[in-house]
């Protein structure tokens, strides 16, 4: 995926490897974008979200995950993820939600 977001244009990009290092890297980092895996060690995915959302709530969160059950999608759209990447996902699929994410960046660069 890093790779991936570096080809779509994302300029620097931070990996954690569970839920509590990423929280600390949104506060250090401060990043614009967040792509969030639903299922992690440590810190689930919705816990490390609504901290995410405490800390910086203009943080866009991508939350990228296997889960499909709608309840569980509702839990993540509910507690702040601006946009849902279900796991397996093709480049194509990646590739259109980081667009959406420029898209919403620009428009709030726009609106500032």
């Amino acid at each position: 995926m890093t790779k991936l977001l570096k080809r779509f244009g994302f300029e620097t990009v931070e990996t954690a490897e569970n839920g509590k290092v990423g929280i600390q890297k949104v506060e250090s980092f401060k990043p614009h974008v967040v792509f969030l895996d639903g299922i992690m060690p440590e810190m689930d995915g919705l816990t490390t979200l609504r901290s995410i959302k405490g800390l910086s709530p203009r943080t866009i969160v991508v939350v990228t995950s296997s889960l499909s059950e709608r309840d569980k999608v509702l839990q993540f759209k509910e507690s702040g993820a601006d946009f849902y990447l279900m796991k397996p996902f093709e480049e194509a699929k990646l590739q259109e939600v980081a667009q959406k994410v420029v898209n919403t960046l620009e428009g709030r660069a726009k609106e500032s």
